[in-house]
């Protein structure tokens, strides 16, 4: 993440039940990420099926739960992999 991005994030604390940060810190590892970056994006992906009009983050297209899914395991690729695969999309 860029400087000037991290200075504009907002912080807020929350205080996890007994064993969740735990259950956080292996999710996060089997999908290659920090812990809030595991649950940033569990948090969007829940967003997306929240009922009412919510506004749109810049940059964040809302998407189905597969989608979702999909995108974060295309973006955790190495870039010449995912050369490659848009390649054969294309």
């Amino acid at each position: 993440m860029k400087q000037d991005e991290t200075t504009r994030a907002e912080k807020f604390v929350v205080r996890f039940p007994p064993g969740m940060r735990d259950r956080i810190a292996q999710a996060a590892t089997h999908s290659h990420r920090s812990m809030n970056a595991e649950i940033v994006a569990r948090l969007q992906r829940s967003m997306v099926e929240w009922p009412g009009d919510l506004p749109r983050t810049e940059g964040c297209v809302p998407q189905g739960l597969e989608e979702g899914l999909l995108l974060d395991c295309f973006r955790r690729l190495p870039a010449e992999k995912r050369q490659a695969l848009l390649a054969l999309l294309v």
